[in-house]
């Protein structure tokens, strides 16, 4: 889902770490890291074994895309660490037989190491050679297989508890989607963010990442400030704590929780206008936000409606992220279509298009216009003689003297190997000449900055007709007769060269 922001290629292979001790440890980070937002996710339980978000899946998950099997002794650790902290937190006293306390912590590893080891393996394997034009795949795999992950956990780690011995059956089945909640809403609200720090980390330290982690670097990111974005940021979060504190003024109003909603209008407005990683922080901010108010406000019983406005604000902000680059790729294709990739003049699509939105604009203007279609002479020899190349460069070197020679409003199109058509709006047909015979001139005479040192030449013919009587039909026809007076001025030329 993440990547830096500088270009970093992927690599093909797992090597092993240039710093002596890199991975052991990048490995405490980890632990540290995963245990302090294990004790989070404790303090903001709202039922037994059911918080608001459970963070440590994001972390788990983070590290098994950075690190593969190279973090499993990290979260095993953690896992381990994690549960004998929690049966052993109150006075020492195991709450279930020591035996079971070991077992469930085995069973919790296993679970973590299946259910969000499995889910980073199939990530990164939808992410091998995806680019930011193809973020929508690897988003729609990450929220539904998180979702899905998600409930596999609750009903695994569930299960654990029951075998051995810490709940009952029934205890069980009634936590098992407040459970499942919980670790998605960890897992949309920080699983990328921690992505992106265990990433740098990792390549700070000189580890290299498995491959397959969809890199963000070539994604259009909108240059907003860091100024603006802290404004749109404390709006978010001002909003967010706003309607929370409404929601506990007005107890008897439970629908007054889903005003958070409007924060994802806000939420997207950020990811539109900013970088990748500031809508990260911006969604892990406003999931925090709403995890610590939760408890102070004693919102537990809108629970349920606060961890749906913490996925719905995740969701929408990771698909809203490839909108920049879906825009930046529509505006290539648009310029791969409207113009030539030789000469950077109009492709013939783009000078009819072009036209035909001139005419539409003025289409009662009873001024004249004109169209010219000029043919290059010797494209053909320059290429046999010389080769592609050079005649590539003969026919930008023809684009740019024939520029020289317009004037604002006037196009220049290539309508296919060496012919070219000009409009002329708002031009007579003695203006129309003249501007041949500059034009012949131009050509005849090779610029310092036009790439091609000999002199060039072409056949001409001219078209006129009035704006108003011109659509899409007479256009292709103004076209043609414009056609058919330049091969008559390219035999006329060929007579006078025989003679």
């Amino acid at each position: 889902m993440t990547g830096r922001d500088a270009e970093a290629p992927l690599r093909t292979r797992v090597a092993a770490p240039r710093r002596p001790g890199a991975l052991l440890v990048l490995s405490v980070v980890l632990v540290v890291a995963w245990l302090a937002v294990f004790e989070l996710a404790r303090v903001l339980d709202y039922q037994p074994h059911a918080s608001l978000w459970f963070p440590p899946v994001a972390v788990t998950l983070a590290t098994f895309m950075v690190l593969g099997w190279r973090g499993a002794p990290a979260i095993a650790s953690a896992c381990v660490l994690a549960t004998l902290l929690s049966f052993y937190r109150t006075s020492g006293h195991p709450v279930v037989p020591g035996r079971a306390v070991l077992g469930y912590a085995l069973l919790f590893t296993a679970q973590q190491f299946c259910v969000w080891g499995g889910l980073a393996w199939l990530l990164r394997l939808v992410g091998r050679g995806v680019s930011s034009s193809s973020l929508p795949r690897v988003v729609t795999c990450f929220i539904l297989g998180g979702g899905v992950a998600s409930l596999l956990s609750a009903c695994l780690g569930g299960a654990g508890l029951a075998v051995t011995g810490a709940i009952d059956l029934p205890s069980m089945l009634a936590q098992l989607i407040p459970w499942a909640i919980g670790d998605y809403a960890g897992l949309l609200a920080l699983g990328p963010l921690a992505i992106v720090g265990v990433l740098r980390l990792a390549e700070w330290l000189q580890i290299v990442p498995q491959p397959g982690i969809p890199r963000l670097s070539g994604m259009v990111a909108p240059a907003g400030s860091v100024s603006a974005y802290l404004v749109k940021l404390a709006l978010l979060l001002g909003v967010t704590l706003v309607v929370m504190a409404l929601a506990a003024a007005l107890p008897r109003q439970p629908a007054v929780v889903f005003a958070l909603f409007v924060v994802v209008v806000i939420q997207l407005w950020i990811v539109h206008t900013h970088g990748m990683l500031q809508a990260l922080v911006a969604i892990a901010a406003f999931s925090l936000l709403i995890a610590v108010a939760t408890p102070l406000l004693r919102l537990e019983a809108q629970a349920l409606a606060l961890q749906f406005a913490m996925i719905s604000l995740a969701a929408n902000s990771y698909f809203g992220l490839a909108v920049p680059g879906l825009y930046a790729d529509n505006t290539r294709l648009r310029h791969a279509l409207v113009r030539d990739p030789v000469t950077a003049a109009l492709s013939r699509t783009g000078f009819l298009e072009q036209v035909l939105n001139d005419l539409q604009v003025a289409a009662q203007d009873p001024r004249p216009l004109a169209v010219i279609v000029a043919d290059m002479d010797n494209l053909k020899a320059i290429n046999d003689q010389f080769g592609h190349a050079a005649g590539d460069a003969a026919l930008r070197a023809f684009v740019k003297r024939c520029r020289r020679c317009l004037r604002p409003g006037q196009l220049l199109g290539r309508r296919g190997g060496d012919e070219f058509a000009l409009y002329l709006p708002l031009t007579t047909p003695e203006r129309a000449q003249g501007l041949i015979d500059a034009l012949r001139g131009a050509l005849a005479k090779p610029g310092d900055d036009d790439g091609f040192a000999t002199a060039l030449s072409a056949s001409f013919g001219l078209a006129l007709c009035h704006r108003r009587d011109l659509d899409a039909e007479a256009l292709e026809e103004l076209l043609e007769r414009a056609d058919a007076e330049m091969y008559a001025d390219k035999r006329q030329r060929r007579a006078v060269a025989v003679r």
